[in-house]
Parts: C-alpha cells; structure tokens; sequence
C-alpha cells in the first residue's frame, strides 16, 4: 500500500472517535485534510469545529461544517505530525500551524494523532525542528539561536514563509539522539521565540496506517 492508502486507513480509523454532537479541534497538513474528506462522506455535520489554520477552516466551511473559536476545552482532537516516536513525542510545523495545533491540543480533553507508518522515528536525529519567531528583529532572534550551536535555516530564505499568525518560521536541525528537549527548552528562553514544533504529552493516543493495511494503535489511554 501506498503513503496515500495508509493515510486513507488511518483516516477512517480515526473516524471511530469521532460523535456527532462534539466540539472537535483539528489540526492542519495533508493528513488532516484527507481525515476531513474521509470525515465529509459519512457526515457528522453536528460537529463544532476548532481549525488551526486558515486553509483547514476553508475546507471546513467548504464543506459545509461549522466553524467555531476556542474559548474553553475541545472534547477531541485531531492532527497529524510530521514524526512520532513510541513515547508519543512529536514534531510538528512542517505546514507552518505549530503554535495553533499546540494550542488547541493543549486546551483538547483528548488528543488523537494519525500518520502513516513513514513518520515514525526511534529518535529525532537528522530531523528540523519548527520553531515560530516574530519577524521584529528576526535576525538577532536567529543569531541568538545560532549561539545554542544549532544549524539553521529560515524557512523560504529569500521570500520568507509567513504564518497564519504574520510571524516567520526557522527549522532547527536536531543533530543528536538525545538533546531535542533541552534544545526545544533552550530555544524558548529565547525573547523574540513564539513556539517550536516539539510536542510532548500532547498526543494521548497514536494511530499508524501500515503499509500491509493495518492501523496500529499507540494509546497512553484505553
């Protein structure tokens, strides 16, 4: 099967978690679009729903759901990630959306996350991290992080990728097994730093579409 198919699978899996009367916060990127699709053919048109981005809330309304701003606690939430490992750790932005997804995920009393089986990592090594930086005096906000000794880029170079929230984004290559977190931590002491794309204890279940077919479950919940 192919990374269309699995996400196809995943999507309807995740399906199963989904009531009509909810109040559902969704994530952004392909994989959610294509759970959208998936979630359009069988209706659940009663559903509020939360985007983190501007694009998602236009699939939305285009197809006829309604959409709502966080004011408290989403019942679920649903987002895909750009890598998992086995702990449920997660780095998410590659579509730009990681402080919106991060906090709506905070702010969800359940949190699902459905990839395909090519997301999943043992370690992070070799990997960019997200991370939002406000465009006023971006370039001492990325000297600063370049003092922590980490590679960077700006994301676009020449004709900088803005996000929803009018702010720029610089991935961060991890280069070790181990130091995502300390540099994650290291990285929003940083003044001028909005948010980085690692997430932790924001994923309570994880749903694998395999390449034979199957959907894999990771659940820190039954």
């Amino acid at each position: 099967m192919d990374q269309l198919g699995m996400k196809i699978n995943v999507s309807r899996e995740a399906l199963k978690y989904l009531d009509d009367n909810i109040l559902l916060g969704m994530g952004s990127g392909t994989t959610v679009e294509i759970f959208i699709e998936e979630m359009s053919k069988v209706g659940f048109k009663g559903l509020r729903i939360v985007p983190s981005s501007r694009r998602i809330d236009k699939i939305l309304r285009e197809k006829g759901y309604s959409v709502v701003e966080l004011e408290d606690k989403c019942d679920l939430y649903i987002d895909g990630a750009d890598a998992v490992d086995r702990e449920l750790r997660m780095i998410k932005g590659g579509g730009g959306a990681l402080t919106r997804e991060k906090i709506i995920a905070y702010n969800s009393l359940k949190r699902i996350i459905i990839v395909d089986e090519t997301k999943m990592r043992e370690n992070f090594e070799g990997i960019y991290l997200p991370v939002e930086i406000l465009v006023f005096s971006f370039k001492s906000t990325m000297k600063r992080i370049r003092d922590l000794g980490l590679n960077i880029r700006l994301r676009g170079q020449d004709s900088p990728f803005i996000t929803d929230n009018g702010n720029y984004i610089v991935d961060v290559l991890i280069e070790s097994k181990s130091h995502l977190e300390d540099i994650s931590r290291k990285i929003k002491e940083i003044p001028g730093v909005i948010e980085t794309g690692f997430f932790k204890d924001l994923a309570d279940t994880v749903l694998i579409g395999k390449r034979d077919g199957g959907v894999e479950k990771i659940s820190k919940i039954s």
